[in-house]
């Protein structure tokens, strides 16, 4: 298990992650989400004992990471940073890794290498964005790590190679068991990968649960808003406006889904039905609240399910 307790860093006296707590399991995948800027990239590097945090401590199987090239040999990352040795060819890099990790299976590279598609003699500086993007991927997981963190891993990939990265990811989790990290700004294929979401703005988590709980804990509707309502105050909190279109709104709840028919039943708002939701939406609603300061971020952990962070 890694294990993330109050960790605090910043930069020059000022702070960019503060309080961060994370627990990630093997055979897990975790997402961590937010705006440029959130302190994702400090986190992982934290995590990856690349950083050394001000304040707090990560643990993988109970053991600090921090001078301990032991459980560093356990976990891979990968950075956004595409920086590789280019005057190697892409089966050189390979040789080069298996000079550093014990565990490097070259069996598994070349497999990869060939269902990606890349040409193995081909030199580094003439690979594309997304090619060194699965190179560093590719690499990764020829590590055999029990733990693999990663910063915007499908960084430009096409559409075809975004979904065999999703699909080899969740094989080798499902089979090898890794505990896996990963930032990731397409929301979509965070909700289609992950098991557990952690939300970010400015160095803190406003948000954190497993996705399913994320998707039970807010609801999105269609239906007539009256123009006024009997608890004005009540209903600000409780109905957050996405889109009109004529007499028809879709609007949010947060909470659970049968508390939140309740008070829109007690509100006077009955013509209304069910729609999907995303991740997407619900992290923009979330994050929305957070920045409103209304303090409903801790009130729906009483309310409905997700955790405050």
């Amino acid at each position: 298990m890694l294990e993330i307790k109050n960790l605090h860093k910043g930069y020059n006296n000022r702070p960019v992650i503060h309080g961060i707590d994370l627990c990630v399991h093997q055979g897990e995948i975790h997402g961590l989400i937010g705006s440029n800027g959130a302190g994702k990239t400090t986190l992982l590097k934290c995590a990856a004992g690349i950083y050394r945090p001000a304040q707090g401590t990560v643990q993988y199987d109970e053991k600090d990471i921090y001078d301990n090239p032991e459980v560093k040999a356990n976990v891979a990352y990968v950075s956004e940073q595409l920086d590789f040795i280019n005057i190697y060819s892409v089966a050189g890099m390979a040789a080069y890794y298996q000079n550093f990790y014990d565990t490097f299976s070259r069996e598994k590279f070349d497999d990869l290498v060939e269902r990606f598609g890349i040409n193995p003699k081909k030199n580094l500086g003439t690979l594309s964005k997304g090619q060194r993007s699965k190179l560093n991927f590719i690499l990764a997981i020829a590590q055999q790590p029990k733990y693999l963190l990663m910063d915007e891993p499908e960084s430009g990939m096409d559409a075809e190679s975004k979904a065999m990265f999703r699909d080899i990811l969740i094989e080798e989790v499902d089979r090898e068991q890794i505990g896996v990290v990963l930032s990731c700004h397409d929301l979509a294929d965070v909700e289609r990968m992950c098991d557990s979401v952690t939300m970010m703005e400015a160095g803190e988590v406003f948000a954190q649960n497993s996705v399913d709980e994320f998707m039970e804990s807010v609801q999105k509707w269609k239906g007539i808003l009256p123009e006024k309502t009997k608890d004005d105050k009540r209903f600000a909190m409780t109905v957050h406006a996405a889109s009109r279109i004529g007499d028809l709104s879709e609007f949010y709840t947060v909470g659970e889904r049968e508390e939140s028919e309740r008070i829109l039943h007690k509100l006077g708002i009955d013509e209304y039905s069910g729609q999907q939701v995303t991740l997407e939406e619900i992290y923009m609603l979330l994050k929305k609240i957070y920045m409103q300061g209304k303090g409903r971020v801790s009130d729906i952990q009483e309310e409905g399910g997700v955790k405050n962070g």
